[in-house]
């Protein structure tokens, strides 16, 4: 079997939880015998101050002018069984789904986000979600608010490829939805129901975890609004905190000031800022609970699939594909409201955390391992294949 896995890496002062799980799926399915063909491109690479960067970038969205050529001739050069596309823009673009059909390869894409529907790809804005573009043809409240960067220009041409490309993507041979709330999100476009797989990234197994002997809980990712990281301040300082729990912060982003200034107020609260892959892992594993507070509608972040394989319990709001990955038995699920988190994060004893943090493992075991997620892939892949050929 060889893929071609098709991906436009975002930009390196942005970290991306999407460019790590394309690079570990890589190293997967490599590890599982598959021959892997990469067409990278880098948003790096894009220099917006220059003339020729920023009409690049402009044109991507509908059809990238360097992109499709040198995607057309590395696939005519390698042929592959299966097209894998995950992020497209701005050097790709969606015209690499007509490029590999008109060479009769199928095409799967991995569904990270919300971006076939909405310009900034989060259906979130101003603090809150938002589906203003949803159902309407041009997208206009898009270009109005500026939702692609912040720029009205920028996302003038996404919202034309939004709508150029409507039929482009329909037509691929089969989505992989993270959660079954992706799912629900695709076959709201109209998408067939059979189009679609529900199939989770992983995790690495780093080996079977000791009983959690903490009541420290950890929220780690970037911090800003959509991330809840005001609401997790504000239902922190609201709680009683009955088991006298620290919260641990890992990452980095815009609203690092008022979490530093929140951890100068309260000594319970530790800021770690950004820690490697094995940091992370250490402070999972320290901690009783892993707290994903965001008020925006996530898809399926990493860190969630790094707790259950470290065996710990999961604290989420119940929002998008964070309430459709969390059923009682690992976690908790809350509103995203202080004194809703607040309740939450009282609930979280040692004893709690250590049962659910049981069934986080089990969870991990029988649904995310790399074996697991590896073995699923390869069977859409080896459907689209044969069904196509």
């Amino acid at each position: 079997m060889k893929v071609l896995v098709a991906h436009n890496r975002y930009r390196s002062d942005v970290p991306s939880g999407e460019n790590v799980v394309v690079d570990a799926e890589i190293a997967d399915l490599r590890a599982a015998g598959v021959d892997v063909v990469g067409a990278i491109t880098r948003s790096d690479d894009v220099d917006l101050s220059s003339f020729t960067g920023a009409a690049e970038a402009a044109l991507g969205p509908v059809y990238a002018p360097r992109g499709v050529p040198a995607f057309r001739a590395l696939l005519r050069h390698t042929r592959p069984d299966v097209v894998h596309v995950h992020n497209v823009y701005p050097l790709l673009s969606p015209w690499v789904v007509r490029a590999a059909h008109a060479q009769r390869i199928p095409v799967v894409q991995t569904i990270h986000n919300f971006r076939h529907d909405c310009v900034a790809g989060s259906y979130f804005r101003d603090g809150r979600i938002c589906t203003a573009c949803a159902g309407t043809f041009l997208g206009l409240p898009a270009v109005v608010h500026g939702c692609y960067r912040g720029s009205r220009l920028q996302s003038v041409p996404m919202a034309i490829g939004r709508d150029v490309h409507r039929g482009t993507w329909r037509s691929v041979d089969r989505f992989l939805a993270l959660t079954p709330f992706h799912a629900d999100f695709l076959r709201s476009l109209g998408v067939d129901a059979e189009r679609v797989v529900v199939r989770p990234t992983s995790a690495p197994d780093r080996g079977e975890p000791e009983p959690a002997a903490s009541p420290d809980v950890v929220v780690v990712g970037r911090l800003d609004e959509q991330k809840g990281v005001r609401l997790l301040l504000e239902g922190w300082r609201r709680s009683r905190n009955p088991h006298g729990a620290r919260l641990h912060v890992v990452g980095d982003g815009p609203l690092r000031a008022e979490v530093d200034a929140a951890a100068a107020a309260d000594p319970a609260i530790v800021v770690h800022g950004v820690l490697d892959a094995a940091g992370v892992a250490a402070r999972i594993a320290a901690a009783g609970a892993v707290v994903i507070p965001s008020i925006g509608l996530e898809g399926l972040p990493r860190v969630l699939v790094e707790t259950l394989s470290a065996g710990r319990a999961l604290a989420v709001s119940d929002l998008g594909g964070l309430g459709a990955s969390v059923p009682d038995a690992v976690g908790w699920r809350f509103r995203p409201t202080p004194d809703a988190l607040a309740g939450t994060l009282e609930a979280i004893s040692p004893d709690a955390a250590r049962a659910k943090g049981r069934a986080a493992r089990q969870t991990y075991l029988e649904r995310y391992t790399p074996e697991v997620t590896t073995g699923r892939l390869l069977e859409v892949y080896a459907n689209v294949a044969g069904s196509r050929r």
